[in-house]
């Protein structure tokens, strides 16, 4: 695994039009810890993360990642992954090909990527649903595999929309227990964006 980030916002704004989303922001995010970012729908949650993972151009202020400026850079040189709030699996893929998939796109062979995917499932003990495709799964366990395909890229910081929005109650503890634990195993950075209270 990489090496975790401190991620550094720097008196960040982003405007659509004539509305303010986030206005001025600055946060500091110590390396290897795990940060929530907790605020009702519609404050800029989101939005700050988008703007950190370069899915989201910033208006005003400036992205670090270590010692680095990444606002100009495109997200996959910037050390971030992103879980998206809808896991954003591709139903016509096996799980194996999900997690895969960013490997494939940067040109790394079939059988290495399909062994690092393999591994990466192994970690969210899913390997014995590496054939299946995500319709067969369970709410919790896409969101497994969303969090393999995220962490197969060795990710500097790993950034969660609302990961927890679409489970029941009771999965939602477990769940929220687990991510802790993998961010506790694995060391690095964790921002996790929520609007429960319960949840942070």
């Amino acid at each position: 695994m990489s090496k975790a980030a401190e991620i550094d916002i720097v008196s960040v704004s982003k405007i659509y039009g004539a509305t303010t989303a986030v206005e001025d922001i600055s946060l500091k995010i110590p390396a290897g810890t795990y940060c929530c970012l907790l605020g009702p729908s519609g404050c800029g949650k989101t939005s700050t993360l988008r703007m950190i993972a370069g899915h989201e151009s910033i208006s005003s202020g400036d992205v670090r990642l270590g010692n680095v400026v990444v606002t100009d850079l495109p997200p996959a040189r910037r050390g971030t992954a992103m879980m998206f709030q809808s896991y954003a699996l591709f139903p016509h893929l096996d799980l194996i090909d999900n997690v895969a998939f960013s490997l494939k796109m940067k040109g790394v062979g079939k059988e290495e990527r399909r062994a690092r995917a393999l591994d990466m499932l192994k970690l969210m003990q899913m390997e014995g649903y590496a054939s299946r495709r995500p319709a067969q799964l369970s709410g919790g366990q896409q969101q497994r595999v969303a969090l393999a395909r995220a962490l197969i890229t060795d990710p500097e910081a790993l950034l969660l929309d609302e990961p927890l929005s679409a489970l029941d109650p009771f999965l939602k503890i477990r769940m929220r227990a687990e991510l802790k634990k993998l961010q506790t195993s694995l060391g690095i950075t964790f921002v996790h964006v929520t609007h429960s209270q319960e949840e942070a």
